[in-house]
């Protein structure tokens, strides 16, 4: 009889410890009750410190921190202190990385829808640009292939590109031809040789250096770029044209954003998503604005094509958009709709 108390005993306690153990991994992996469980998130990033963009992120973080009641926290690292600016994705995606933002253009031919936005002439600021992205983003499923492993909890542009050089100013296309300029992306490195100019493919934290070595003649990059990097040191000319702009992603790993309940994944998008679109885009044609005055107050000289003169540009430009088109195609994606929409958002 004692016995047979003795082995009901360690049964209701093992009932019991395996109870409590399931609670605990509900908890921590956030599929328990409402409320979710207990997170720590790294968020990596190549901009340095001091960049706008590491505002934003604590911004975010802080925002997400008050309205999970402190269960939710995101510990930044900025300057490419977890990963290259061209690894970015893939440690997101491998769960290397929580939470990661860089270039599309840095890791070539991985994103070739969201290429779009970096094709010529598609925009004429950032908040333009992002918006027209992100609705793209949304509303073709063939974008999500290209985010494979990750969530995007927003996708931008930079405000516009224009073309800056060190001794020589670039006033036509026949100043251009055999200058070597630094390129973001295989378009703009595309329409670069077309235009006679020899594109050097780097990312932006490498910029500074390569233009005071002269191991570059000159680079292509958004007007907040030249404050923000402190390019305007360095530089004394800028030719104006509005060339493209630049994407960029902010992904999640996916298993690490699934592991999230229904009510913390709707947190994390509504403060993501269409808020940071409008956010991210606003910040970027702000900094814009305020680099052309600093650049001007620098001794910076500025020239702005004409109409007429970019016409002649575009003669040589404008190719791209077509091989572009057809080698999208080729890949069996729907490379001709998705640059008719984005024209026709621009438009609206």
């Amino acid at each position: 009889m004692k016995k047979k108390w003795y082995l009901l005993f360690v049964a209701m306690v093992s009932m019991l410890v395996l109870a409590a153990c399931g609670g605990s991994n509900s908890d921590a992996n956030g599929s328990g009750d409402a409320g979710g469980g207990n997170y720590e998130w790294d968020f990596s990033h190549f901009f340095p410190p001091s960049h706008f963009m590491e505002d934003v992120v604590q911004d975010l973080a802080a925002d997400l921190e008050e309205q999970s009641d402190g269960r939710i926290q995101i510990t930044s690292y900025p300057g490419a202190s977890l990963a290259a600016p061209d690894e970015h994705f893939d440690a997101a995606e491998t769960g290397s990385v929580d939470i990661a933002l860089s270039v599309n253009g840095y890791t070539p031919n991985q994103f070739p829808l969201t290429s779009v936005m970096e094709l010529p002439f598609m925009s004429t600021s950032s908040v333009e640009g992002t918006k027209t992205l992100w609705e793209l983003y949304n509303e073709f499923d063939e974008f999500k292939d290209e985010y494979a492993g990750t969530v995007p909890l927003w996708l931008y542009t930079t405000d516009p590109a224009q073309l800056y050089t060190t001794d020589k100013q670039v006033k036509s296309i026949e100043d251009l031809k055999g200058m070597r300029i630094r390129s973001p992306s295989p378009e703009t490195s595309e329409w670069l040789e077309a235009l006679g100019a020899t594109p050097v493919s780097m990312p932006m934290n490498e910029n500074f250096e390569a233009l005071e070595r002269g191991v570059v003649d000159g680079t292509i990059a958004p007007w907040e770029a030249v404050k923000t990097w402190g390019l305007d040191e360095v530089l004394k000319y800028a030719t104006v044209g509005n060339f493209y702009s630049t994407t960029m992603f902010v992904v999640m790993n996916e298993d690490e954003f699934n592991s999230l309940n229904d009510e913390d994944q709707t947190l994390l998008q509504d403060l993501t998503g269409e808020a940071m679109v409008k956010t991210t885009g606003e910040t970027f044609d702000q900094f814009g604005k305020e680099a052309v005055e600093q650049a001007e107050e620098k001794g910076i000289e500025i020239y702005e094509l004409s109409d007429a003169e970019l016409e002649e540009w575009s003669e040589f430009i404008n190719p791209t958009i077509e091989n572009w088109i057809e080698n999208v195609e080729g890949k069996g994606l729907p490379g001709q709709e998705v640059y008719d929409r984005a024209r026709e958002l621009v438009g609206e």
